[in-house]
């Protein structure tokens, strides 16, 4: 199932009762384990996502003083490192089990988890048994914006981080097609403009109660930059996020 992120106006954010555009997904029973991954381009968006999710209280793995809120050992051992950035055996098929591992570990600690990792269309589908029904969050962002973001932070030709942006795209994509995952597509402009919306689209997409007003405060304030930052403890709830009891 692909749903359509769209923000609601004001008024209708104000009054909790936005039109979501697709139907909350049904687990049962009301506790069952799921695990939310955000994926999408780098430079495109993605550390929004990430650091909503925790906003709501989904464990992703982060250290609490992370600006890009990805959990750095599943991420580094994806790329063949250990959680010092150290390489690690280059065989793929270690590569895969150690993947595999670390997923099992946060699996047996979580019945909700998640992580984020822009780079995660490189091992999804091999790592694809051990992931407990997986939520996508799938970011979108304007090709010219990230092919800049790209160009000033990491020296690539315009040329080269276009053409980049779109070969990830494109593979996204056709893996989410072919994993046909429930994935819910988030546009970074619309959710930047309207973070309380995206908040409360990830929390119905998710299956949980809806945001409570210090969270939706929370996430106001840690988009108004549009720059990576930390997400100070207090903008957080620190127990469990709470799974609705019905689905809609």
């Amino acid at each position: 199932m692909v749903a359509l992120f769209s923000p609601a106006d004001s008024q209708t954010v104000e009054a909790v009762n936005m039109v979501t555009s697709h139907r909350a997904i049904s687990l049962e029973p009301p506790n069952a384990e799921r695990t939310l991954i955000v994926v999408g381009c780098g430079r495109g968006g993605t550390s929004l996502v990430a650091g909503a999710a925790i906003i709501l209280g989904v464990p992703m793995g982060a250290d609490s003083d992370s600006v890009n809120h990805e959990d750095v050992e599943l991420v580094n051992a994806a790329q063949g490192r250990d959680v010092h950035g150290r390489p690690t055996s280059p065989v793929a098929d270690s590569v895969t089990e150690n993947l595999r591992r670390l997923i099992q570990e946060r699996n047996d600690s979580n019945s909700l988890w998640g992580w984020k990792d822009p780079s995660a269309d490189l091992y999804l589908e091999k790592v694809s048994t051990e992931v407990r029904n997986p939520l996508v969050v799938f970011v979108n962002r304007d090709m010219a914006a990230i092919a800049q973001s790209e160009f000033n932070k990491m020296q690539y030709s315009i040329e080269q981080a276009y053409e980049q942006a779109l070969h990830r795209f494109s593979r996204y994509w056709s893996l989410l097609q072919k994993l046909q995952w429930p994935t819910l597509l988030v546009s970074y402009e619309r959710a930047a403009l309207d973070p309380e919306a995206l908040l409360c689209e990830m929390a119905d997409f998710i299956g949980l109660d809806q945001p409570t007003k210090q969270q939706r405060e929370a996430v106001k304030r840690f988009a108004a930059t549009r720059d990576y930052q930390a997400i100070p403890q207090s903008s957080t709830i620190l127990e469990a996020p709470i799974i609705r009891s019905e689905t809609a």
